[in-house]
């Protein structure tokens, strides 16, 4: 038998989650009357909080934040925790970092629906992961600060990130400077079941640039399948085994760039002597190989963002407008020219 929840209660109660989280936090905030109904409702339904709800109703305060995303182990993930980290040790604040790993937007919904029935965690940092209006509600009832860390701008809540649409139009644009046409994008299948949007928004921008260079976007030389190297070697080889291949590959990310490195390898070609190729994130592993790819401040983001949650847990009578006016702004995208592009030979 499935043991009722924080929302059960807030259901039968007819109020909030918030009001349930108020009342088992004792918040002074909450009206006689309604504490006795969610009380009441409490006991029939035989909801019991956690040991750290209790705890919170003797006022002893949680020193944790949060950091929810469907890549804990992607490369780019680790480089926006670098930032993170770093913004945190130099704060004066003794929080503890927890991970919570999600990977479709039903385990999205469930984690966050445990993390405030327990009330586990001060403040949310949300990577590359959207809320919906209704969890963005559910997050401000229970007074759970949170910010995202994102892939686009997001003008409604609190989220740092930069315009991949930009990103993607600047690799390619990068690319026909050089003096090529054949250009191949070669990204995720979109749309992710979990709303990871940046295969397609650097895809838009790739097209973007394509179209104001009038160059015709040539459906076969976009090549998309899972996110990893070994994914982007097989897309590779589908391009070099055209009779007209591309001169030149936009690879959505670093990691895939590694997989199409070494599939034009292996085909016995030359990078950058037969086929240009960039890549995007400018991870760690970008500069060993020499990998021509975009900046877009992985690390950097983390930073800000991590230092924006911990201002706004300092000050919680900011409005909404306030919030909004005092999101950090990323440094614009950068072409990272190493060894593996190069001018369309003559």
């Amino acid at each position: 038998m499935r043991l009722p929840t924080i929302r059960d209660v807030a259901r039968e109660a007819g109020v909030g989650v918030g009001t349930v989280s108020r009342v088992l936090n004792n918040s002074p905030q909450v009206k006689p009357e309604t504490r006795e109904r969610v009380l009441d409702t409490i006991q029939q339904l035989g909801f019991r909080p956690n040991q750290l709800a209790r705890q919170l109703s003797r006022g002893t305060r949680v020193r944790s934040l949060g950091v929810i995303s469907p890549f804990i182990s992607d490369h780019s993930f680790m480089a926006r925790l670098k930032g993170v980290q770093r913004a945190l040790a130099a704060s004066d604040q003794d929080y503890d970092l927890v991970f919570y790993h999600v990977t479709t937007p039903e385990r999205f919904e469930q984690r966050l629906l445990t993390i405030l029935e327990q009330g586990s965690v001060e403040g949310l940092l949300l990577v590359v992961l959207e809320p919906t209006p209704q969890q963005r509600e559910l997050l401000d009832e229970t007074a759970t600060v949170y910010v995202g860390i994102n892939d686009h701008p997001i003008d409604d809540w609190p989220s740092v990130g930069s315009d991949n649409l930009i990103g993607g139009e600047a690799a390619t644009r990068y690319l026909l400077e050089l003096g090529h046409r054949r250009i191949a994008y070669v990204g995720d299948v979109f749309p992710k079941s979990h709303g990871f949007s940046a295969s397609e928004i650097r895809y838009r921008g790739y097209a973007k640039a394509l179209f104001e260079h009038n160059v015709p976007l040539n459906p076969d030389y976009v090549q998309m399948g899972d996110h990893g190297k070994d994914a982007a070697y097989t897309l590779t080889r589908n391009l070099l085994e055209m009779d007209a291949p591309p001169t030149a590959i936009f690879s959505m990310s670093d990691i895939q760039a590694l997989g199409c490195l070494a599939a034009i390898r292996d085909a016995g070609l030359n990078v950058p002597g037969d086929i240009s190729l960039i890549g995007f994130d400018d991870i760690e592993i970008s500069q060993m190989i020499g990998l021509t790819t975009i900046r877009q401040h992985l690390e950097e983001a983390g930073h800000l963002a991590m230092n924006y949650l911990l201002r706004l847990l300092s000050d919680p009578s900011m409005n909404v407008a306030e919030k909004l006016e005092a999101v950090p702004q990323l440094p614009p995208f950068e072409v990272v020219e190493r060894q593996t592009t190069r001018p369309l030979a003559a």
